[in-house]
């Protein structure tokens, strides 16, 4: 079965692949990966996909075809709409499992991808919370359990 993981690009790579990697650690292996990027967050984007790729397959996964989708501002909030539509109706299509990540990105990305995932009945919409700022920008293994817990707000709501 196809598994969809919708997620946004970050100024530092942590936020972004921390959420996948406990959701790969909790057995959501995603077949495909929808990244929202900006210019500039470019190399960020770039080390990001190259590590999650890494940590689906270090899980058990095969390697997950991932789709990036550049704005040229990080306030064209049509494109963004236009981006997460995109990627939710790809998922859908697909009968995919379908998770958005709210963790990294400006605020106002993870409000729309969450109002997005809200209005689409996704499975999931998982966001990453760390206990407290010792841990902001540790990768996920190295971060103990109990300061940094997956919460998949399908579940809270």
């Amino acid at each position: 079965m196809d598994r969809v993981w919708i997620t946004n690009g970050s100024t530092s790579i942590a936020p972004i692949v921390n959420p996948l990697a406990a959701a790969c650690h909790k057995e959501y292996l995603p077949t495909h990966i929808y990244i929202l990027n900006n210019p500039v967050i470019d190399d960020v984007t770039r080390s990001a996909t190259s590590l999650m790729k890494t940590i689906v397959t270090a899980h058990g996964g095969d390697e997950p075809d991932i789709t990036v989708e550049t704005i040229d501002e990080e306030t064209d909030f049509n494109r963004i709409i236009t981006y997460l539509t995109s990627a939710l109706e790809a998922g859908q299509e697909a009968d995919a499992t379908i998770a958005v990540d709210i963790s990294p990105g400006r605020r106002f990305w993870s409000v729309i991808s969450f109002q997005a995932g809200v209005k689409h009945d996704v499975e999931h919409i998982y966001y990453s919370h760390v206990e407290t700022e010792e841990y902001f920008g540790d990768c996920y293994p190295t971060i103990p359990r109990t300061a940094v817990e997956l919460i998949d707000f399908t579940e809270v709501i």
